[in-house]
């Protein structure tokens, strides 16, 4: 026997009644658990997916042309600071440097013949003053006795011709010395303008022979090597690529309505789609772009235009990475990111304030050794003096 229909009807609404309960309590605790996660994290927090890693790509070339002879590093190759990467045929440089090693020989052998010029015109213009000295006393003798005919006009005018050729001769000569005295110089003989002239010159093409090894500027790992043997190597050719593993960077395009609270300094998260959310590194922000990537494009846009739409812009902010986590995860340029900045202290400056006072990159493989060449001179110098 089946129950009235008019008690079935409050069983139903009092099911209906419970649904609707636990349906909007739940909506409710949504809501409770979504303004908590928002009070206590979102509003703090400003992420990003448009991320990318990026790092200095440093250009390979050559500082001198010439062919090149070998090459000793290809692509994926790791390279150190300092290792032989290039090297260019060194002929016509040696030969260069052969000659003007050589031409220094021969100008410290004209420089002493310059001193020597001077010790000779010293004697030249002492052997003058005597000669002068003699002609005078001839003169004024022969002065004394022209009255009393003791000797002749004829002989008195040659004694007379012979004193004034003498003084002529003695101002010719110390004329001569005054200039041989002026192109050797008031300096010592080693140190002379034309020596040291000579000596930068024969540096010069030291230097440029030595350039014919090209090395690594930094430890990293090769990239788009262009390089060939036999190929003509200007300093305009870039000849590969090396990208350092210690210096990486994360370039996170923010939308603008994203910066008003970020600040240089603040903390940062990244994960790289390459690992996964297995790799989580840790960085922090150090600086926001001074504008947008369409401004510093190729032709900039024109906003002052009657068909204008206002399109939200995206400013690139730089992130550093944990070094650490880079040599267990090493990065890639290029590859995509995410990045979590936490915006909470605001007591961090918005732009950088302070110059930087060290380099942000440095390498020693172009300090070259002088001493070696400078011994070599020192030796060239001393044995033709």
């Amino acid at each position: 026997m089946q129950p009235p229909a008019e008690n079935k009807a409050p069983a139903d609404n009092h099911t209906r009644n419970r649904r609707l309960l636990l349906v909007t309590g739940l909506l409710l605790l949504l809501t409770l658990l979504w303004c908590l996660y928002y009070f206590l994290y979102l509003q703090y927090h400003e992420s990003t997916d448009d991320a990318y890693a990026n790092g200095n790509m440093i250009s390979i070339n050559s500082a001198v042309p010439g062919s090149v002879a070998a090459f000793f590093a290809d692509d994926t190759d790791f390279v150190q600071e300092g290792q032989l990467l290039v090297m260019l045929d060194r002929t016509a440089y040696q030969v260069a440097y052969d000659k003007e090693l050589a031409a220094l020989a021969s100008t410290v052998l004209q420089v002493r013949q310059l001193y020597n010029s001077v010790l000779s015109n010293r004697a030249n213009v002492d052997n003058k003053r005597i000669a002068l000295q003699k002609a005078k006393y001839d003169y004024e003798n022969r002065a004394k006795l022209v009255n009393s005919k003791a000797v002749s006009n004829e002989e008195f005018t040659h004694a007379q011709d012979t004193f004034q050729m003498a003084e002529l001769e003695l101002k010719q000569a110390e004329y001569q010395l005054q200039i041989t005295v002026d192109a050797a110089g008031p300096t010592a003989i080693e140190k002379h303008p034309l020596i040291q002239q000579q000596k930068g010159v024969v540096r010069r093409a030291w230097y440029e022979l030595e350039h014919c090894a090209i090395y690594a500027p930094a430890t990293g790992y090769v990239a788009q090597r262009s390089v060939d043997v036999g190929q003509w190597a200007a300093p305009a050719t870039t000849l590969m690529a090396i990208i350092p593993t210690d210096y990486v960077w994360v370039d996170a395009n923010f939308k603008e309505t994203q910066l008003t609270y970020m600040r240089i300094g603040q903390p940062a998260t990244v994960w790289f789609d390459l690992y996964g959310s297995k790799a989580k590194f840790k960085g922090k922000v150090l600086g926001i772009a001074s504008g947008t990537g369409s401004v510093f494009s190729l032709i900039p846009p024109q906003n002052a235009t009657g068909n204008w739409i206002k399109i939200v812009q995206r400013l690139p902010v730089r992130i550093s990475l944990d070094p650490e986590a880079l040599k267990h995860y090493p990065t890639r340029l290029g590859i995509s990111a995410e990045v979590d900045v936490n915006i909470s202290d605001q007591n961090l400056p918005r732009l950088a304030g302070i110059p930087s006072a060290k380099p942000v990159g440095k390498t020693r493989v172009f300090d070259l050794d002088f001493s070696k060449i400078d011994q070599i001179i020192d030796k060239v110098v001393s044995e033709n003096l």
